[in-house]
């Protein structure tokens, strides 16, 4: 094995700026990460509140019905039936905690639609930030996510995408991150903004789409087209929550936590085996020219 011990930076996560959750789907992966993402967006704006900034936001994106096939292994329980799946979650933890959460009861079925919501949800003049979280299990909605990143760059102070995609056992979680158009990008220093590489770029192949979109598939092709295991679920999502976590909580003038220091990881579930992909410059490079 061969050690690279070249340095790793931390990405700057501006604690000064409230993040915007659009997190798209609230099903296997979504519902569990929704549960604890909505807890920690309460407490932390409780204290963001007496530090006079501004509140981090989550909105839910899903047209899904709960259905009886979910209950075995979504974060839904039987008076959930025949409910919309973003209602239900936002209704449900936002009475828990106090919180508004927002929801959309439809598919993403495009670039401008997804473009559309962020900018409807984000003040781009003042202290707020898009993290568009991917909970799909299709690439067609990750094609149109892509898209849509590639013009919100140019209008928002950056664009954060946290991407999740899994298997029946494995799986990987991707925090890119792209500073605003006009903002100052310092290359590679710790402590400044710097690119990390979109699920897109980690894996090229999404972007020839080839599956279909909720709204096209059968009821017995969406019962079969995903076949996936509860702890492979919970396993992304806590992946997803740590990158969240870090991205409303850090501080570069806290040693413990000054920031981001990696930007994926990959993991199997059956063999407990996990891969952190680190913020360091060759590694940022081979999938950012």
């Amino acid at each position: 094995m061969q050690l690279n011990l070249e340095e790793t930076y931390t990405l700057n996560t501006s604690y000064h700026m409230a993040k915007v959750f659009i997190v798209i789907g609230a099903g296997g992966t979504g519902g569990y990460l929704i549960r604890d993402l909505a807890r920690q967006i309460a407490i932390t704006n409780r204290l963001r509140k007496i530090e006079g900034l501004l509140e981090h936001k989550l909105i839910i994106v899903d047209a899904d019905e709960v259905s009886l096939s979910n209950l075995n292994r979504q974060n839904f329980i039987e008076k959930d039936l025949g409910k919309n799946k973003a209602e239900v979650l936002s209704t449900r933890y936002g009475v828990a905690y106090g919180l508004s959460i927002q929801y959309l009861d439809e598919y993403i079925t495009s670039a401008e639609m997804l473009e559309g919501i962020v900018m409807s949800a984000v003040d781009a003049v003042h202290d707020q930030m898009p993290v568009i979280v991917d909970c799909v299990d299709n690439n067609k909605t990750r094609v149109f996510i892509h898209e849509a990143i590639q013009t919100l760059w140019g209008k928002t102070r950056g664009v954060y995408s946290l991407s999740s995609g899994n298997e029946f056992l494995n799986g990987q979680v991707v925090c890119g991150f792209r500073p605003g158009r006009y903002e100052h990008a310092s290359g590679y220093n710790s402590g400044a903004w710097f690119r990390t590489p979109t699920v897109t770029e980690m894996f090229p192949e999404i972007l020839e789409g080839g599956d279909k979109l909720p709204t096209e598939l059968s009821c017995d092709e969406a019962a079969v087209s995903h076949p996936q295991n509860i702890m492979t679920n919970i396993t992304a999502a806590n992946h997803l929550f740590n990158f969240a976590n870090i991205l409303m909580t850090a501080k570069y003038d806290n040693e413990e936590l000054p920031g981001l220091t990696f930007f994926a990881i990959t993991y199997d579930t059956q063999k407990g085996t996990y891969r952190t992909f680190l913020n360091k410059k060759s590694v940022i490079e081979q999938y950012i020219e």
